[in-house]
């Protein structure tokens, strides 16, 4: 069954189960001693979510972003994204997590040493959501043990990794290579160096290790390659006009010889859809009368997807599928779900249609590329600069059973005629490479490309 676009496109929101809620924060309840023994000082990891909708349930495990959380005994709890305080009803049938002035209740349907099942409202996903979700304890006969932790992690990444078919990596000889170097005198910081070998040879930069000893994640994506961005204090000097930033400082704006609008979206797709909405529409208004604009994305990390949607948005005329998801959903490492399409459409209450630039380079990663790939299929936009990292993973992030994490890439994406660019990367319509003289000099060769394209129009 195919999934419908809020699903695939909240995995942020859906993650929420723990983290994020509509409802303010109520006032403390002192924990009873029943149930609570059951729950603390254990992680729990999701084995199943079910999203309960018109009809019959949906089996949503692979897309959703729960991985696990733990909940200790001080009332605190940590998990897959972030870490807060979480309270018992005085009934011990509800959970309250809470994140800062935020809280979401999960009912407790079931509940023993070996299994906890919760059902949770989220009335502000897109279309609202509940979901019933099915964890389990992650155990293992000694969860300090070297041999047990390396185990888990070539298991898990075994079950779960998406791209193993794609980079021709045969995996059960990647263990033969690396099991043998763990023992029980194996010491902690060791293992993290054996660990952090094995998952080198996935060269993912959506696959991390962090642990006490340090933390493993792969940069050749974009190391190896020239930056082709010389900063945004030398395309200040480009502006005749700066407006500043908005949206909590990930959306820069202004105007270049007064005539082509400029708009600079990173390091990162952060903050919240409000302010972003907000912003977009505001900077759209501002500059309509421009001959063009020129969107910059170069530099930036990722984050959330929807919010490069946001942006999109505001440059599409009507419904277009920008690209192609398979979720590894097996046992196999060629099991995956079928492709499911995914969509822009135009946004707010205007929408500029003009001729549009928009920059990247190497260091363009993650929702970053899901954003580039949303404007590659709008009529009106010139691709300009370098080809971008070669991303695109939607990671869940786990525990080790000695409380070490991971993230493991868990989906294909591919572009809108269904190509994989991962580990290639997504290549520009015009291809321009700044030099390092040029950069040295404060010169922006893409920027200046992309304004000599739009007064061309």
């Amino acid at each position: 069954m195919k999934l419908r676009n809020a699903v695939l496109f909240s995995t942020l929101v859906i993650v929420s189960i723990v983290f994020l809620s509509t409802c303010k924060d109520s006032s403390p309840v002192e924990f009873n001693s029943g149930k609570k023994s059951l729950l603390v000082d254990k992680t729990w990891q999701s084995q199943k979510v079910y999203e309960l909708i018109t009809g019959s349930p949906v089996d949503i495990t692979n897309q959703s972003g729960i991985g696990y959380f733990r909940l200790s005994s001080d009332g605190t709890f940590t998990s897959s994204m972030l870490n807060g305080t979480w309270e018992l009803s005085a009934d011990e049938t509800k959970i309250a997590f809470k994140n800062g002035s935020y809280v979401i209740i999960a009912e407790i349907l079931e509940l023993s040493d070996k299994t906890l099942r919760l059902i949770i409202n989220l009335p502000n996903n897109i279309p609202p959501s509940i979901l019933d979700v099915a964890l389990v304890p992650n155990v293992t006969p000694n969860t300090l043990a070297p041999e047990a932790n390396f185990e888990d992690l070539w298991k898990q990444f075994d079950l779960r990794y998406s791209f193993f078919e794609i980079k021709r990596i045969d995996w059960d000889s990647v263990y033969s290579v690396y099991r043998p170097r763990v023992t029980s005198a194996t010491t902690y910081p060791e293992l993290f160096k054996i660990m952090s070998d094995m998952l080198a040879t996935l060269k993912d930069g959506h696959v991390n290790l962090t642990t006490p000893y340090g933390a493993y994640g792969y940069t050749g994506w974009n190391d190896k390659y020239p930056v082709n961005f010389p900063g945004t204090s030398v395309i200040t000097q480009y502006l005749s006009k700066d407006y500043g930033t908005t949206a909590g400082g990930y959306l820069r704006y202004g105007k270049i010889q007064n005539e082509i609008g400029y708009i600079y979206m990173g390091p990162y797709l952060n903050g919240d859809s409000y302010s972003w909405t907000n912003a977009i529409d505001m900077i759209i208004d501002t500059l309509k009368n421009m001959r063009g604009i020129i969107v910059d994305i170069r530099n930036n990390g990722g984050g959330n997807d929807g919010l490069g949607n946001i942006v999109a948005g505001r440059f599409d005329d009507r419904q277009r599928v920008y690209s192609y998801i398979r979720w590894r959903n097996g046992p196999k490492h060629s099991d995956f779900t079928d492709y499911s399409p995914v969509t822009i459409s135009p946004q707010g209450s205007r929408q500029f249609l003009k001729p549009v630039a928009f920059l990247t380079n190497r260091r363009c990663f993650s929702s970053a590329e899901g954003t580039t790939l949303m404007f590659r299929v709008l009529p009106n936009v010139t691709i300009i600069g370098d080809t971008t990292g070669g991303g695109s993973a939607n990671p869940l992030t786990l525990p080790l059973p000695n409380g070490w994490t991971y993230r493991v890439s868990r989906w294909i994406q591919y572009t809108a005629d269904k190509t994989i660019f991962e580990g290639k990367g997504l290549p520009p319509d015009m291809p321009v490479q700044i030099s390092a003289a040029d950069a040295a000099a404060g010169k922006d060769l893409i920027l200046e490309r992309a304004v000599q394209l739009l007064k061309s129009k």
